[in-house]
């Protein structure tokens, strides 16, 4: 049972990662205010951890995605799992 549902989350998030990076771009293209809150959101990273987070357009865009992929599929999971 661990390896089908670990399974399941280690494929999610290769697909995030994946499908986040190729997006990230077009996240600057169609969403400017989301691009801006993601910097703000890596800077406000920084200050309160003092991690060395790369803080240029593509990495905030590609962490946005990812985010907000992985957010879905763990509402789809939980209903699919639970529901």
């Amino acid at each position: 049972m661990p390896a089908t549902t670990g399974g399941s989350h280690a494929l999610s998030a290769f697909a995030t990662l994946i499908v986040g990076t190729m997006l990230s771009k077009y996240l600057w293209s169609y969403a400017p205010p989301l691009g801006e809150a993601s910097i703000a959101a890596i800077r406000l990273v920084r200050s309160v951890t003092g991690a060395s987070v790369p803080l240029n357009e593509q990495f905030a865009g590609t962490v946005v995605v990812m985010v907000s992929l992985s957010f879905v599929w763990g509402i789809v999971y939980h209903f699919s799992r639970h529901g």
